[in-house]
């Protein structure tokens, strides 16, 4: 959305983004909030080995689910008036918060997925830094892709769809190893 805003406004694409900073400020820290509650309340009731296969399995299930092309999100989109109605600014806010709420978006693979399960169900006190580091990483690579105006290694690949499909093969090998070795 910031890229063809940035053609035609740049004035409006800074905006567009800073709201989008601050957007994902809001939702990752609900989100993070939320989680170490979780992270607490579950610490507290399962001993350590039943977490660790836990997040193991977990782990595991998403993998096969993006080798199978199945990564779990919700199936809804943000209606599109909101684009033409909401100024740029408040348009990034909206966008930002949704995004920062992970579990209202589609996603491309299940790594925010296994990072989320691991560090909610072996590293509790991790879950706030780790959520805050993902909005940092998100707000940035919004930015550098806004910037080159495309995704790097899209082209090379042969197009969106062979790239979504073999980062989320990748994705998922990688989650079933570290599934297998955490249950291990």
């Amino acid at each position: 959305m910031a890229g063809p805003l940035s053609r035609r406004s740049p004035g409006a694409a800074r905006r567009f983004i800073a709201g989008y900073s601050v957007g994902l400020v809001v939702g990752g820290t609900v989100i993070a909030l939320l989680a170490a509650v979780v992270a607490e309340g579950l610490g507290s009731v399962l001993p350590l080995r039943w977490r660790e296969v836990a997040a193991g399995t977990l782990l595991v299930g998403v993998g096969v689910a993006d080798v199978l092309n199945r990564t779990p999100h919700v199936m809804r989109q943000v209606p599109q008036d909101y684009a033409r109605a909401l100024r740029p600014g408040w348009r990034g806010v909206l966008w930002g918060v949704d995004l920062g709420l992970l579990f209202t978006t589609q996603k491309t693979t299940s790594l925010i997925w296994g990072a989320l399960v691991v560090t909610v169900l072996l590293n509790p006190m991790a879950a706030p830094v780790f959520l805050v580091g993902m909005v940092i990483g998100s707000v940035a690579g919004t930015v550098i892709g806004t910037a080159l105006n495309h995704v790097p290694g899209r082209a090379f690949l042969g197009g969106e769809r062979v790239f979504i499909r073999t980062v989320r093969a990748l994705s998922g090998v990688v989650l079933i190893c570290l599934g297998l070795l955490q249950i291990v």
